[in-house]
């Protein structure tokens, strides 16, 4: 075996050529190296740049593995060499780009390149147990580097070598029986009788069982962390993958969660089981009238849907109010693709170079988009866009990054902020519908610092899809968690699309959308009496005195009446006629 011992040596006491003479293995450890290394396979070897990385990665960790030191897994270590490369190519490419990359960046980048490229782990200091090879850890990450690989550690290696001796001697000498591991909890109980049994052996020269060895109790340790319980929890008895389904109600300004149930399987049927015995634990089925779901087919089929299934059970119908959310996100999907094209990678690669290029951004330096650079419907909206999401901020947002979007949506028409701060790039995989606009929207106002970074294209692309996302989707999709907005959002958002300047927007986006069309229910056009920014004039067109109604939910639902008062400083409507039975009581007849 070869144990290399650290040896701290004053900087600069071995040169190049005196390592050859001493017999010390050169290590590639440094950034610059690992840099040539890569570069070496890359351009000699002809490789990819995962196969470079790869090479490069194989003799980094090849050396901290002789030096004894813990490291961080090899895909770490791959991402960190590519990160370099990244950042070797950002800086080359605007290199000759004046105001673009300042000199003094590629300066620092060339002064790092003699650092330690520290891929050890992050609790490296602590699982390391001999004194000089923390020194040799922590000298390495000075600036610099002081100190050296030196030749072999003969005691080390003596005393290595008389450790495993020991072990392979003490393995001969333990019974097969006795070769035994346990998976304890973190609440260790002394092993029973029954556990005894188990270890004894039988003697085949006696004939009968041996006596029945104690068993060698060893110190148990809690390995349970919310992390693992919260995994545990999501998988089902048999250990598979398991499915959980939040049940939540609300109303007369009361939220409560009623559970967070296992579902066997995904289907509607098996949902609104679930959903059913929620509602029966807490004693509220009576008290339902309507329903809010994601519009998924298990949810919204026609037959065996979970919410066909569920008025079943309960044996009456309900209010349906699908998920705008939803709705909006698969439109914005469309408005993306159609803009910057699809890709089947899990990231986007025009924002991961843009996280990748952050540190070298100016964040002070916003600069957002002129009337000339947004399109005319924008621009006669934006007063009303500004002074409704600048409302949206003055009440807690249940998510920062709901904050961050409704910031960067000001800030790109042109509005001020009271504090402004950018955070930087966060998760951007395609799961996250919300970090496209987020990562499109900080692009567009620090543009000017991009150049070579983004092509032309690409921000143009950007700044259309921005545009589309700051006009028609980013105010409503706030507003689409509040019932009586429905109607009026439903209708404007899908004339706002129908009548978009941009025709290949237009045209995808109302496609997808007119998919799902059959959310603008009628039964839904009452709750515009609630809203407050309607017009008192559009409330009286939708019911007039003298209009025959008729109860479509609850227990008068099919009696009818006619319209004989409405209070419109209220939004109530009262009806009269609804085929009530009149009694007396005292000596005034009451309904």
């Amino acid at each position: 075996m070869g144990v290399l011992r650290s040896m701290p040596v004053p900087a600069g006491q071995l040169d190049p050529s005196s390592v050859a003479a001493l017999g010390v293995a050169v290590a590639v450890t440094c950034r610059g190296d690992v840099l040539r290394r890569f570069f070496n396979a890359r351009k000699e070897e002809k490789k990819t740049v995962q196969q470079s990385a790869a090479e490069a990665a194989k003799e980094v960790l090849d050396f901290w593995t002789r030096a004894r030191i813990p490291t961080i897994a090899e895909t770490s270590v791959r991402r960190k060499i590519t990160g370099l490369f990244d950042e070797w190519k950002i800086l080359s490419k605007s290199k000759n780009n004046s105001g673009v990359t300042p000199a003094e960046k590629q300066k620092t980048f060339q002064e790092s390149l003699p650092d330690l490229l520290d891929i050890t782990h992050s609790d490296a200091l602590t699982l390391m147990t001999i004194p000089e090879d923390k020194e040799f850890l922590l000298a390495q990450r000075e600036k610099g580097r002081r100190g050296s690989m030196a030749g072999l550690d003969k005691k080390l290696k003596e005393s290595v070598c008389r450790r495993e001796s020991s072990l392979s001697h003490s393995r001969q000498q333990t019974p097969k029986g006795e070769e035994m591991v346990e998976l304890e909890s973190s609440s260790s109980e002394s092993s029973s009788p029954a556990n005894a049994a188990n270890t004894s052996t039988s003697s085949s020269d006696a004939g009968v069982a041996s006596p029945p060895k104690r068993l060698r109790t060893w110190g148990t340790k809690s390995v349970l962390s919310p992390d693992l319980v919260g995994a545990l929890d999501r998988t089902g008895d048999d250990g598979t993958r398991a499915e959980r389904l939040a049940i939540l109600v609300t109303g007369e300004g009361v939220e409560k969660l009623l559970g967070v149930p296992k579902l066997h399987s995904g289907t509607g049927d098996a949902a609104a089981t679930a959903v059913l015995e929620a509602l029966e634990d807490w004693g509220v089925q009576e008290r339902v009238v309507a329903m809010c779901f994601d519009t998924t087919s298990a949810n919204t089929g026609a037959i065996n849907g979970a919410c066909t299934i569920l008025q079943q059970k309960i044996g009456r119908p309900l209010v349906s109010l699908a998920c705008r959310h939803h709705v909006h996100e698969l439109v914005l999907e469309k408005a993306f693709s159609t803009c910057l094209g699809s890709s089947s990678g899990p990231e986007i690669t025009i924002f991961s170079r843009f996280k990748d290029y952050w540190s070298y951004i100016n964040q002070s330096a916003i600069n957002p988009p002129t009337n000339e650079d947004l399109p005319e419907t924008l621009v006669s909206k934006r007063d009303d866009l500004i002074q409704g999401l600048k409302r949206l901020l003055q009440t807690k947002q249940p998510r920062d990054d709901y904050k961050e979007l409704a910031e960067l949506s000001i800030l790109f028409l042109g509005s001020a902020l009271p504090k402004t701060s950018i955070r930087s790039p966060g998760a951007l995989h395609r799961a996250r519908w919300m970090a496209r606009i987020i990562y499109a929207l900080k692009m567009i106002l620090f543009r000017e610092q991009l150049t070579g970074v983004v092509t032309p294209r690409e921000m143009s692309a950007l700044q259309q899809f921005s545009s589309f996302a700051t006009e028609i989707y980013v105010l409503r999709w706030f507003e689409s968690t509040v019932p009586s907005y429905a109607p009026r959002n439903d209708l404007g958002f899908a004339k706002d699309i129908l009548q978009y300047h941009d025709e290949s927007i237009r045209k995808a986006c109302f496609t997808t959308l007119s998919r799902h069309f059959w959310y603008l229910s009628e039964d839904l056009i009452g709750l515009s009496l609630f809203d407050s920014r309607l017009p008192v004039s559009d409330k009286q067109a939708l019911y007039t005195m003298g209009d025959k109604v008729e109860v479509l939910v609850g227990k008068d639902k099919g009696k009818q009446g006619l319209v004989n008062y409405i209070v419109e400083e209220r939004n109530w409507v009262t009806v009269e006629g609804l085929n009530c039975n009149y009694r007396m009581i005292g000596k005034k007849r009451v309904s």
